[in-house]
């Protein structure tokens, strides 16, 4: 059984973001916001329940990698208010005894640990009702919270229901709560709407607990930063600045040099191994991973990308969904499509694009060179000029090179193909028959030269 009920409001459109996509899909450092959320919960025992309504069925799907979790969905088919939302809920809320805990999907700067503490206090007093707060400087669009002179909470107001005196109070509700079961279930059955959006709020709770002589807290947080709301674009951009800095940080603590922070876009999921030194204006983006000791020169862009140890990425490269193994020179200017892979000691150099291909150990693509589908053997050099030809018009095919194969400069190799070990083509051969090991290649078309070995 679950310690923990952790309920996700998510339903709402978001129309401030002017944009087909409702807000908690949006991403922030590459990852979107309501999987920000959903991280906050790490480590904690919970069941997690999810209450969507706009565009429900592309929330589950961004949802579906995150098998480690026990998530529920719940619809919010009309937006009612949050005390609407978290009705919706209640079916889990019934089955569950113990401490609810109540979140916003539009609140990616939320750390987990702060979460930990706000339930672990609420836990150990035996409250039946606590409120996460914060003070804000400007506290213009968030509910105010009400105490009396002895410091005890009495009402959270929103700002559209605020008189001007309310409006001056600085602590505000974050819309973090964490209730008891029994007290939701009885709030829940008895809230109304008598207010001037004649919606049900979740925050009219405080003067039920209240009429029923609970035992009331409130949990301020000491970074005002991390329940900042996503209502807007440019809410958006700044909680994406604030979260980079939190990750660049956080590099930093485990070793990594980044010679200008400023310039340098690493998202949330990124991971990099000490003693990695990264240049101005790269960004590393998706689930790259980078081992130690490799160096990302400027201007790179690596998404979903896999890099080795004592790697060299020169500058204004380009690697998508693709593996560098170890000791391997990447660029200047190369470009490594979806689903190649170069493998340990290997160069590929100025002006290279891969896509679908493997370089096997040893393998030298120098410059100027295109390869698609294809594989590229042991200690292979391939000439300036190369040309994979794979598409027809129709179809692609597939090059193999074997091992210690020299190209020549400005060959075409035209798939499908497949060229044996140690073989050779001149400069500017068309090779559209396969070449047995050995053979040498020459001209347009090309004609075959058997090896000596061969002619013996």
């Amino acid at each position: 059984m679950t310690d923990l009920l952790s309920i996700i409001l998510a339903a709402g459109k978001g129309t401030r973001m002017k944009s087909d996509k409702i807000k908690v899909l949006h991403p922030v450092a590459g990852k979107a916001i309501i999987k920000h959320v959903l991280n906050t919960l790490d480590g904690l025992n919970s069941k997690i329940v999810n209450v969507i309504g706009h565009q429900k069925e592309k929330v589950k799907a961004e949802l579906e990698d995150l098998d480690k979790w026990d998530l529920n969905y719940v619809i919010q088919s009309e937006q009612l208010g949050t005390g609407h939302a978290v009705k919706q809920a209640e079916d889990y809320i019934a089955g569950h005894e113990g401490p609810v805990l109540i979140l916003y999907g539009d609140t990616p700067l939320l750390r987990k640990e702060t979460i930990a503490e706000f339930v672990k206090d609420h836990q150990q007093n035996n409250f039946d009702l606590t409120i996460m707060t914060a003070f804000f400087d400007d506290p213009e669009g968030y509910g105010r919270i009400v105490k009396d002179q002895a410091g005890n909470l009495t009402a959270i107001v929103e700002e559209k229901d605020a008189d001007p005196e309310i409006k001056k109070i600085k602590e505000i509700n974050s819309g973090v709560n964490c209730i008891d079961s029994e007290l939701l279930q009885d709030f829940l059955a008895n809230m109304d709407n008598d207010n001037a959006q004649q919606e049900y709020y979740l925050t009219d709770i405080i003067e039920f607990a209240i009429n029923k002589n609970k035992k009331i807290n409130t949990y301020t947080v000491q970074d005002s930063d991390e329940i900042i709301g996503i209502n807007s674009r440019k809410q958006q951009a700044e909680a994406e600045q604030i979260l980079r800095e939190r990750i660049i940080d956080q590099h930093l603590t485990n070793g990594v040099t980044i010679i200008d922070p400023n310039t340098t876009f690493i998202d949330a999921e990124v991971e990099i191994e000490q003693d990695v030194t990264i240049y101005p204006f790269n960004y590393l983006e998706g689930k790259t991973k980078v081992a130690k000791n490799t160096v990302i020169n400027q201007n790179c862009k690596l998404k979903n990308a896999v890099i080795g140890e004592n790697v060299e990425i020169l500058a204004n490269t380009i690697i998508k969904e693709s593996e560098v193994g170890d000791g391997t020179n990447v660029g200047p200017f190369a470009y490594l499509r979806p689903g190649s892979i170069v493998e340990d000691n290997c160069k590929i150099g100025d002006f290279v694009e891969l896509k679908k291909t493997t370089v096997k150990s040893g393998a030298k693509v120098p410059h100027l060179c295109y390869a698609g589908d294809a594989e590229i053997g042991e200690r292979t050099n391939i000439g300036a000029g190369t040309i994979f030809a794979n598409y027809d018009g129709e179809n692609k095919f597939q090059t193999k090179v074997g091992k210690d194969v020299f190209i020549g400069s400005d060959s075409i190799l035209i798939a499908p193909l497949t060229i044996g070990d140690q073989a050779k083509t001149a400069a500017g051969s068309v090779v559209t028959k396969d070449v047995n090991s050995g053979d040498i290649v020459m001209g347009v078309p090309a004609r075959i030269y058997k090896s000596k070995k061969q002619e013996d």
